[in-house]
C-alpha cells in the first residue's frame, strides 16, 4: 500500500464534497443574479443544462462529503 490512511481518505473527500457543494451553490445564485440578461440562444441552453444537471450534482456532492466524513468519524486514527 502507498501509506494513505483512511483519515486522509476521509478529509480529501470531505473537503472535495463541500468544494463542489459550495461552487455550485455559487454557479445558482450567479444564474440567479443574471437572469434576464441579455444572452446568446448557445449560453442559454448551456446554462440551461448546467441548471437542470444541479440537482444531481448537488445530491453526489453531498454524499462525498458524507462518505468523507464517515471515513473520519468511524476509522479513526
Amino acid at each position: 500500500m502507498d501509506g494513505t490512511t483512511p483519515t486522509q481518505v476521509g478529509s480529501a473527500l470531505t473537503w472535495s464534497g463541500l468544494a463542489a457543494v459550495a461552487g455550485l451553490l455559487v454557479f445558482l445564485l450567479a444564474c440567479r443574479l443574471a437572469e434576464g440578461g441579455p444572452l446568446r440562444p448557445r449560453d442559454a441552453r448551456r446554462i440551461a443544462a448546467w441548471r437542470r444537471a444541479a440537482p444531481w450534482l448537488l445530491a453526489v456532492s453531498a454524499a462525498t462529503a458524507a462518505v468523507g466524513l464517515g471515513l473520519l468519524r468511524f476509522a479513526g486514527p
